[in-house]
């Protein structure tokens, strides 16, 4: 079993989660935790694989992001499967287990004025349900003005918006024709919506997987925004093959459209049966 939270959530704040579809818990990663995970980002940042990217412009600070990154860093790999992510994602979706999806890494040194696109992150791939959660983790004091920001209830609006890469905005090959609507101009339509939230590390945003999130640049003169996130997934979740591009995509798993998505390539982390 994964050791516990420093807490669980509360009910308010499962509630909060459930109705605005993301909520800021405070102190829930126990500080060794936040070096594990601080030590695995800095491995990562000095190797590479499919998913590693720096996305920046040329001539500005490094913009790196990172997809599976647990898969050949061992601290990373350690949180997933020993850490609190687990247990507290369960609690937050109301779901008796808790299979570990996939990880990330968003780190914006000082001086990046690239944002972070509006988008949903089911939408990229395999899971489709309800109790699908992302776990996103400051490993540094994030001020609001460069925090990760969520559209409050977007979760519930029904629709499926269509994924776009974040270096220039093009599609993964899904659009109405599947299913997929144009992502919404947020700061026009919904800027009265937004959420977002001072923290600090320890602290981590739970999001739904059908939230409509972005994150401005780090205009900080001297400070990084480190982060990583944790993709969960509970008991109603099932495996499915989306048209087009999958991002992250895993070709191995052995799942077909339905399967529950309970296997060595998603493990079981926390079981509360």
């Amino acid at each position: 079993m994964p050791v516990h939270p420093a807490r669980l959530p509360s009910e308010d704040e499962i509630t909060a989660f459930e109705r605005d579809g993301a909520v800021a818990l405070k102190g829930v990663y126990q500080p060794e935790w936040i070096d594990l995970l601080r030590d695995g980002v800095d491995e990562a940042m000095c190797t590479s694989d499919r998913y590693t990217r720096r996305i920046q412009d040329e001539g500005e600070p490094d913009f790196f992001t990172d997809y599976i990154a647990s898969d050949r860093v061992p601290a990373l790999k350690r949180f997933a499967l020993e850490g609190p992510a687990a247990e507290l994602s369960a609690a937050i979706m109301r779901s008796r287990r808790a299979n570990f999806l996939f990880d990330g890494i968003f780190v914006k040194e000082a001086g990046v004025a690239k944002p972070s696109v509006w988008h949903q992150d089911q939408p990229y791939y395999c899971a489709e349900g309800r109790q699908v959660v992302v776990i996103w983790a400051p490993l540094d004091s994030v001020p609001a003005d460069t925090c990760l920001q969520c559209v409050r209830g977007s979760h519930t609006w029904g629709t499926a918006f269509r994924p776009v890469k974040f270096r220039d905005g093009a599609s993964f090959g899904r659009d109405e024709t599947h299913g997929y609507m144009d992502p919404p101009d947020v700061m026009t339509e919904h800027a009265d919506k937004l959420m977002t939230w001072d923290l600090e590390p320890g602290d981590v945003i739970a999001f739904h997987g059908m939230t409509i999130h972005g994150a401005p640049g780090n205009l900080q003169k001297s400070n990084r925004r480190r982060a990583t996130n944790s993709t969960w997934v509970g008991d109603d979740t099932v495996y499915i093959n989306r048209p087009g591009v999958m991002e992250p995509d895993f070709p191995d798993c052995g799942l077909k459209d339905g399967d529950p998505l309970d296997c060595t390539r998603f493990p079981r982390v926390f079981d509360a049966s």
